[in-house]
């Protein structure tokens, strides 16, 4: 079967191609990217007139609730809504219940991505139990399937620890998504430490 997409703005980084032109779809897979590709009959006609065409997105940061949270959201039907929105990809962050600390629950993760439209790809935590505590068993989550490490909205306080993370990431070749934030700076901050003006009174109140 052929389709042709016409009258879209493609844009393919990995190309260059910025313009709008068409696209020939033969037997699923792209055929032909061009200006004023004629339509045979019997083709079937996509009008991407006022539309980006783009290449698959990719997500590097998703919370799929599942496991644990079933309730909110589950892998497929994360999946399926990624895939509707233009997204092929994406990385689950591990912050769910229980968290994604260990070989079983990265497979899990795995298996049921398969049953879905698009790449799953699991991100496993920096340490064991979200804890900032002690390193998890990167090796073993990788080959698992993990494809990266973080914490997600929790920092790694532990600069020893954190070295040590980044060393193991290193030896294996996978990068760490880190949340960079030292919470006893942070903690009862406000954003701008410095002059406050009102502007919203009669009169004009600068303090400090």
């Amino acid at each position: 079967m052929k389709i042709i997409i016409k009258n879209g703005r493609v844009i393919d980084p990995g190309s260059g191609k910025d313009g709008f032109m068409d696209i020939l779809i033969e037997d699923d897979r792209i055929a032909s990217v061009a200006q004023g590709i004629p339509v045979v009959e019997g083709e079937g006609v996509i009008d991407a007139g006022g539309l980006l065409v783009l290449p698959g997105l990719i997500d590097m940061h998703v919370h799929f609730r599942e496991p644990g949270r079933e309730d909110v959201e589950t892998i497929i039907g994360g999946s399926e809504v990624a895939a509707k929105s233009g997204f092929t990809s994406v990385c689950t962050m591990p912050n769910t219940n229980p968290v994604i600390d260990n070989q079983a629950l990265v497979r899990f993760i795995k298996l049921e991505a398969e049953k879905g439209p698009i790449n799953v790809f699991p991100v496993a935590t920096i340490t064991k139990g979200l804890k900032g505590e002690e390193i998890s068993e990167m090796g073993e989550l990788i080959n698992a399937g993990a494809v990266a490490f973080s914490d997600d909205g929790m920092p790694i306080e532990s600069s020893i620890l954190m070295r040590r993370a980044l060393e193991y990431s290193r030896m294996f070749g996978v990068p760490l998504l880190t949340h960079s934030e030292d919470l006893e700076l942070s903690a009862d901050g406000i954003m701008n430490e410095g002059i406050n003006i009102d502007f919203t009174a009669s009169s004009i109140d600068i303090s400090y």
